[in-house]
């Protein structure tokens, strides 16, 4: 019998699991909330790593740690 195998990763602290090894930037940010990804800066806590490419393959690991930064536009009145 074969089990399947998740990987725990965080994203601003919360906790998130993905079946697969590799996802890309957009991925990581969109299964967190953050829509639309185009909006958001993804970047790894340690060691200390910005993407800046949406499509950019990022190989997860247990317990890894990103934080995701709003970069849209802030609507004032």
């Amino acid at each position: 019998m074969e089990t399947e195998r998740l990987t725990l990763y965080f994203v601003n602290g919360e906790p998130q699991r993905s079946e697969e090894d590799d996802l890309t930037v957009r991925a990581i940010l969109e299964r967190a909330g953050f829509r639309p990804a185009d909006q958001y800066r993804l970047e790894r806590d340690h060691p200390h790593h910005t993407y800046t490419d949406l499509n950019e393959v990022v190989e997860i690991h247990q317990e890894e740690r990103f934080t995701a930064l709003f970069e849209g536009v802030t609507p004032t009145s």
